[in-house]
């Protein structure tokens, strides 16, 4: 399941104050760190939900095809 943008960008804000108040610096180091990867995360959701499309879902539409191309054959009763 992707996450929506939207709730990406909750969670970067929501890190970005840990790392902002927390008393401890550990835990402000790890809130800095997810901030940085809810952000990124934000960033591809963003791309997704704009229309633009990853090489990495080119190439697993490609493959979900072809495993579908593939059933139907054997429906059929053909093979490769």
């Amino acid at each position: 399941m992707r996450v929506k943008a939207s709730i990406c960008r909750e969670q970067e804000a929501c890190q970005l104050d840990l790392a902002a108040n927390d008393p401890l610096e550990s835990r402000r180091k790890v809130a800095a760190a997810a901030a940085k990867a809810w952000g990124l995360e934000a960033i591809q959701a963003e791309k997704r939900e704009a229309g633009q499309v990853s090489l990495v879902d080119k190439m697993d539409a490609e493959i979900t095809h072809e495993f579908a191309e593939d059933a139907e054959a054997e429906k059929r009763g053909y093979t490769h």
